[in-house]
């Protein structure tokens, strides 16, 4: 038996728009870029499960100041290579930060390294 879904039963998505002079290819605009694509894993179950599995291979930390993650601190992502720079959104090439951890980043020009995932030995 086949049924008719209704389409008062989709639940409505909103969008929001690009800014108008967001520049992909512009350095200075990667935090607002690296904003939206944690936004939009966090919309879908995909990028939720990329989530957990960052959050996990972390061992639960920020890469820079080494204290939890939490609801309560929040978390950015953050892209190893910039997207500018050729980098790619696959798991190996971010990492989650703090807010402020993320601001000092971008700000101070910092390098991160990803944490190599620990092992239950």
């Amino acid at each position: 038996m086949k049924t008719l879904n209704l389409a008062a039963d989709v639940a409505i998505q909103r969008h929001v728009k690009i800014k108008a002079e967001a520049n992909p290819f512009d350095p200075a605009w990667e935090p607002y870029f690296e904003s939206r694509y944690g936004q939009k894993m966090r919309e879908n179950l995909a990028g939720y499960k990329k989530l957990l599995r960052l959050w996990l291979d972390q061992n639960r930390r920020c890469c820079m100041c080494h204290q939890l993650l939490t609801k309560a601190t929040g978390w950015h992502i953050h892209h190893i290579v910039r997207r500018v720079d050729g980098g790619n959104d696959a798991s190996r090439n971010l990492v989650m930060v703090h807010p402020n951890c993320h601001m000092q980043i971008h700000s101070l020009g910092l390098k991160v390294t990803k944490p190599a995932p620990e092992t239950g030995l």
